[in-house]
C-alpha cells in the first residue's frame, strides 16, 4: 500500500492514497470512533462494525460508499494506548505516519486525483484549526434554514456533533447523495465558497495524480 503524506499546513497533514479500498479500509475504525453515530467514543472490532452497517445499509458497502476522511489527532489516541487492539497492517501504518508528532493536528485522506473530495475534506480540517475561517461560516449560516439539509446529513450516518462541520463541507462540495435539491441555500453555498476560498489559499497543497 503506497500512501503520499503531505503537510499543508503547521497543524493539518493530507494522505494521498492511490485507491478507495486502501483508503477507506485504514480509515474506518478511527474515523467512525470519532463520528459514527452509533460507535462514536466506543471501542470495537472490525467484524462488529461491519455486522452494524450492513444492517443499516443492506450490505457492507463502505469501501465504495466513502471516498474521503478526516478527523483530528485526539481521534487516535485510544489506538496508540491499545485499547483497539488488534490493530490491522493498515491501521499501524496510519499511526506510524504521526506516533512522534506532540501537538494537536487534523488529517484528511482522499484517493487519486478527487479534487471534489479534496475540496470537501479541505473545508473539514480548515473548520476545525483556523478559528477566522469557522467564525466566519458560522455568521454566513445564521439567517439560513438548514434544518433540512442537517437532518440528511444525519440519516447519512454522522453523529449529532459533527452535524455543523459535515453541513458546511456538503455546502462547499456537495455529493451526489447529500445537498442535492437545496435551492434556497444557494445564496449560503455562494457566501460558504466565498469564504473557503480565501482561506484555502493559505494551504500548500500539491498536485494530486
Amino acid at each position: 500500500m503506497r500512501v503520499r503524506k503531505h503537510k499543508i499546513a503547521s497543524d493539518i497533514y493530507l494522505l494521498q492514497f492511490e485507491t478507495q479500498y486502501e483508503l477507506a479500509s485504514t480509515f474506518l475504525r478511527p474515523q467512525e470512533h470519532y463520528e459514527s453515530p452509533h460507535f462514536h467514543g466506543r471501542i470495537f472490532n472490525l467484524e462488529q462494525y461491519m455486522d452494524w452497517y450492513a444492517s443499516r445499509h443492506g450490505n457492507f458497502t463502505y469501501y465504495k460508499d466513502w471516498s474521503g476522511f478526516n478527523l483530528p489527532s485526539t481521534a487516535f489516541k485510544p489506538f496508540y494506548d491499545g485499547a483497539f487492539n488488534p490493530l490491522s497492517e493498515k491501521e499501524k501504518r496510519l499511526l506510524a505516519l504521526f506516533r512522534k508528532l506532540r501537538k494537536p493536528f487534523y488529517v484528511i485522506g482522499v484517493f487519486g486525483p478527487s479534487a471534489a473530495s479534496l475540496r470537501h475534506e479541505l473545508a473539514h480540517a480548515l473548520y476545525f484549526v483556523d478559528h477566522t475561517y469557522r467564525d466566519r461560516v458560522r455568521d454566513a449560516i445564521q439567517g439560513y434554514d438548514t434544518a433540512k439539509l442537517a437532518r440528511t446529513i444525519a440519516e447519512a450516518g454522522y453523529a449529532k456533533h459533527v452535524i455543523p462541520d459535515e453541513l458546511q463541507a456538503y455546502l462547499i462540495a456537495p455529493s451526489e447523495k447529500l445537498a442535492r435539491g437545496f435551492r434556497q441555500l444557494s445564496p449560503l453555498r455562494r457566501k460558504l465558497r466565498a469564504i473557503f476560498s480565501q482561506h484555502s489559499q493559505t494551504l500548500s497543497l500539491p498536485r494530486l495524480s
